[in-house]
């Protein structure tokens, strides 16, 4: 993999505020090596971008996103993207 940045894009269908939060974990060679972990929030109306920091000679980055609308029913849609 060896990713160089990360993205991660947020939408939502409502004009409630998106919260949410992520998570990062990159790391070199294997489990034995240098490891990094990241997380940080997500706040905003309609669509929220994140770009997480990434290990410098990262081979692999693992990243978890958990976002939802306030205040009743929405459609929340997430996406990851590494280069």
């Amino acid at each position: 993999m060896d990713p160089q940045a990360l993205g991660i894009v947020v939408a939502s269908s409502s004009a409630r505020p998106i919260r949410g939060f992520w998570s990062s974990y990159c790391e070199v060679f294997d489990d034995d090596a240098m490891t990094a972990q990241q997380q940080g929030t997500l706040t905003g109306v309609k669509r929220v971008v994140a770009y997480p920091p990434v290990l410098a000679g990262a081979t692999h980055c693992y990243v978890w996103v958990n976002v939802n609308a306030l205040g009743g029913a929405a459609r929340v849609a997430a996406a990851q993207f590494a280069y």
